[in-house]
């Protein structure tokens, strides 16, 4: 009953503090004619929107709205392209950052007339307006900027660590270094070697390896951000990771090269801070490193917003079984280690974002209708509902300060500020390219040589007119 009750008052509000309507006269719920709306979306039970698309037909009563929600990535944008080719598919689906640079083209903008460029940069942090403001030239030849995709939340990875374990081998902090050399020194003084089959008791920390740990890639994306790696040359057609740089203090340097050895030093056994191997976590396991850091094997992991729930879920599970588990209470988030001392350093801080945008297809006869509704399903009152229902911080600026009070979640909403975007042509592709490097380093190939194959492979991939091209309009 308190839940229905909850749902009623949401309804409520969201139709009392704004109705989302379009600035364009012949859209407005003066139209009759009945409108059908199907949206497409991973991972969120339609239960979530349920509410906000209740409240958004009452608003527009000639307009009807489905949600499909799918759990599949790979299988749902298979679906999606698909679908489309054939002139069919959703009106509105959604579309991870890192897929727009390729699959652009089967977006329909968004109309100024519903909210401009500016609107959109003084509304949602930094990163939306990267990934999701594109330019294009209109049938008369004038440049325009328009957006491609409107998200109701930004998430960066954060370090998960076992709060009892510090307390034991670090007592003098209790909790991680905030630089990744002081974590190194953290993992040499956590980690504890035996003689089973994992060769570890206790691991200090799941990086080294591609195999074996679940956002490998979102780690390493976010040590080549720390680390100033310059992925692309100055109209991103050609990669150029392996670039080298003047360092005032250690000569000619490779930012990239710098990122890929931090990353993988954790998994060669040869070095103090190694604590990771094939062994300690079962990379054919959904759980892979999860179930190293519930079983109290391994003292940090990193992970976005939702694995606080995951390791949770997988302790009562555990439990249930009787396997050793930690208390969920030992669990504890703080913020991703940085090269350089966020306390004492100038430097930016730099987060890795992955999050999911709305966007409108192609082949939707209603692309206006479709943005009026995504523009207030973005508003203020329904992201923080969506917040408090998923606990992913919210991409709007005027919801951060909030949200970063919050004892588990607070601290992703603090990194939403500083977290940034890499282009990527194709993020399956690239996935796979830098898992190779990963282990190829692991089996004694040179960083060098490491990167400058995986640079090999991402120019054979890269889009000729680049990953910013000239769209036109009839595209």
């Amino acid at each position: 009953m308190k839940k229905y009750l909850a749902t009623l008052v949401l309804i409520t509000l969201i139709s009392t503090t704004g109705s989302g309507c379009l600035k364009k006269d012949q859209t407005t719920t003066t139209k009759t004619e009945n409108i059908e709306l199907t949206m497409y979306g991973l991972f969120d039970d339609s239960t979530i929107f349920q509410p906000i698309i209740q409240a958004y037909e009452s608003e527009h009563t000639n307009v009807k709205i489905t949600y499909k929600q799918f759990t599949d990535p790979s299988s749902y944008l298979d679906l999606v392209i698909n679908e489309l080719a054939e002139g069919e598919g959703p009106d509105i689906f959604a579309m991870h950052n890192s897929w727009i640079y390729e699959h652009y083209k089967k977006v329909n903008p968004m109309d100024s007339s519903l909210m401009t460029a500016q609107e959109l940069e003084d509304t949602f942090v930094q990163t939306v307006s990267d990934d999701f403001l594109r330019t294009y030239t209109d049938a008369e030849g004038n440049s325009v900027t328009a957006i491609y995709g409107l998200p109701l939340y930004v998430d960066t990875i954060a370090l998960y660590y076992n709060q009892d374990q510090f307390e034991d081998a670090i007592p003098s902090r209790g909790e991680p270094s905030t630089t990744w050399e002081g974590i190194k020194d953290d993992v040499f003084k956590l980690t504890k070697t035996d003689n089973s089959f994992e060769r570890f008791e206790q691991a200090g920390i799941a990086m080294g390896r591609s195999d074996n740990i679940l956002r490998f890639v979102d780690i390493l994306y976010t040590l080549f951000l720390q680390y100033g790696t310059q992925f692309y040359d100055d109209e991103y057609k050609t990669s150029t990771i392996t670039s080298t740089e003047v360092s005032s203090t250690s000569g000619v340097v490779s930012p990239g090269k710098e990122a890929l050895d931090l990353f993988t030093s954790f998994g060669i056994p040869s070095n103090k801070n190694y604590s990771w191997n094939e062994y300690i976590s079962d990379p054919l396991s959904e759980e892979q490193e999860m179930m190293a850091f519930v079983e109290g094997k391994a003292s940090m992991i990193l992970g976005y917003s939702y694995l606080y729930e995951q390791l949770v879920n997988l302790i009562e599970t555990e439990q249930k079984k009787g396997t050793s588990t930690i208390d969920a209470d030992t669990i504890k988030i703080t913020d991703v280690p940085q090269v350089y001392d966020p306390e004492t350093s100038t430097e930016k801080r730099d987060v890795y974002a992955s999050y999911f945008a709305y966007t409108v297809s192609r082949t939707s006869e209603y692309p206006d209708e479709a943005w009026d509704f995504l523009e207030f399903l973005t508003s203020a009152e329904n992201e923080q509902y969506y917040f408090e229902e998923t606990h992913r911080p919210s991409s709007r600026r005027d919801l951060l300060e909030e949200q970063m009070k919050d004892p588990v979640y607070g601290v992703f909403a603090k990194q939403v500020g500083f977290a940034e975007t890499i282009p990527i042509a194709d993020a399956e592709k690239y996935e796979e390219i830098f898992k190779e490097a990963i282990s190829s380093v692991l089996a004694t190939v040179k960083v060098e040589t490491a990167l400058s194959t995986a640079e090999e492979q991402i120019n054979a991939i890269m889009p000729t007119d680049g990953l910013f091209p000239n769209i036109l309009a009839e595209e």
